[in-house]
Order: structure tokens, then C-alpha cells, then sequence
């Protein structure tokens, strides 16, 4: 004689009600942090923009008497300070995001009028400071220009008065051509010290040693 176990339907129905619910509240918190990183990225945006047009203003306002600001640095740390907003951004929308690239092609022409604003400077106002323009290209296009960012940004924390300005080598825009066309460059990683190019790669060793030979010194701990 056979031992048949008894089925229990209404055991069976409530796991699967169990289980149902654990994926769709699985389904409902995931969209909820989804949507809050998303927030996130939106404030960010919308913070770069409002960064851009107080630098838009504080440039005017300096370029009427560079020279009683030069030893202000505060507009070229906030520089940096959209820098990181914008890395953060392209992690998060990625590289090709129409919205990622309009910012950062915008934030390139801050970056220029930055560069313009230390020439008048220098020449108006005795200044040596060294501005550094770096082209660089992603890192599935170029192997080694991420380490020759983060060797320019570890030359820009410990040397006086230089200033690093970071373009990408692919942003179609006629005044980065211009400066692509005057300065001779070929391609990424590419490095512009003063009025020195450099169309490769140039390591932390070498580096140092041109700026020595340029006289920067080296920040004090």
C-alpha cells in the first residue's frame, strides 16, 4: 500500500504570498534609492550650474584689478571643487551623457578663462606662477592618462603656485582647438608646462625635475 502525503494548499499559498512580497518590497526599495541617487546626480547638476554663473561673475569682477588678487586663491580651489562634482557625475551617468558632456564643455571654457586670467597676471602684476594644461582622454581610449591625472594633481598639492587645467582631448569646441593648434598637440595624454608641450607621458621623477628647473618650490609640511 502506498503512503501518499497530504497536499496543504493554503501551505503552499502562503509562501508563495511570503515570497511575493519580499520581491516586490525588494522591487520598491530599489527603486527607491534609485531614484534618490538620481536626485542626487539632479542637485549636483543644478549645482554645477549655479557654480558656473557665480564664476562667470567673480571673473568679470576680478579682471578690473587682477593684481589685488593674486595671492586670493579661492576661484581656482572652487575650480577644482566643480572638477570633483563633475567626475562624480560622469561615474554616475557616464561618459557619453548629453548632459555630463555639456557641462564639462562648459567647464573647460571656465578652465581657459582661468588659464587667460594667470597670463594677464604674470605679466601685469610680476607674477611667476606656472599654469599646467593637461589633455586627457577615457580610459578605454588612453592607458595611462588616469595616472598622469593623478600624478598632476599630487604636483598640484605640493608645489607653490601652480595651477593644473584638465581638458578632454575629444570635446569638439573651437577654442580648445585653438589652444590644441598653438601648443602642437597630437593626441592624450598630452602635457603643456608653461610653454614646454609634451605629446606622452611624463612621470612623477621627471615632473619634478621640471618644475625645479622652473623654479617651483616645493610646499613645506
Amino acid at each position: 500500500m502506498n503512503n501518499r502525503r497530504n497536499i496543504q494548499p493554503g501551505k503552499y499559498l502562503t509562501v508563495f504570498a511570503i515570497t511575493t512580497l519580499i520581491f516586490i518590497v525588494g522591487i520598491l526599495i530599489g527603486n527607491y534609492f534609485a531614484s534618490q541617487k538620481l536626485d542626487q546626480i539632479a542637485y549636483i547638476g543644478q549645482d554645477l550650474k549655479t557654480d558656473t554663473v557665480a564664476m562667470e561673475l567673480q571673473y568679470e569682477l576680478i579682471a578690473e584689478d587682477p593684481c589685488s588678487h593674486v595671492n586670493s586663491t579661492p576661484l581656482a580651489d572652487e575650480l577644482y571643487e566643480m572638477a570633483s562634482k563633475l567626475d562624480y557625475m560622469e561615474s554616475r551617468l557616464g561618459e557619453d551623457d548629453r548632459n555630463v558632456m555639456d557641462l564639462k564643455e562648459y567647464y573647460s571654457m571656465l578652465e581657459l578663462r582661468h588659464w587667460l586670467l594667470i597670463q594677464k597676471t604674470n605679466k601685469e602684476c610680476n607674477r611667476t606662477s606656472l599654469p599646467i594644461l593637461f589633455f586627457y582622454m577615457n580610459e578605454d581610449e588612453c592607458n595611462n592618462c588616469n595616472e598622469q591625472g593623478f600624478i598632476l594633481t599630487w604636483a598640484r598639492r605640493n608645489y607653490e603656485d601652480i595651477y593644473v587645467y584638465s581638458f578632454d582631448y575629444t570635446i569638439p569646441n573651437a577654442a580648445l582647438d585653438t589652444i590644441k593648434r598653438r601648443f602642437d598637440i597630437e593626441g592624450a595624454p598630452a602635457v603643456v608646462i608653461g610653454k614646454e608641450t609634451y605629446n606622452r607621458f611624463v612621470a612623477k621623477k621627471e615632473l619634478d625635475t621640471i618644475l625645479r628647473n622652473n623654479s617651483v618650490e616645493r610646499i613645506k609640511d
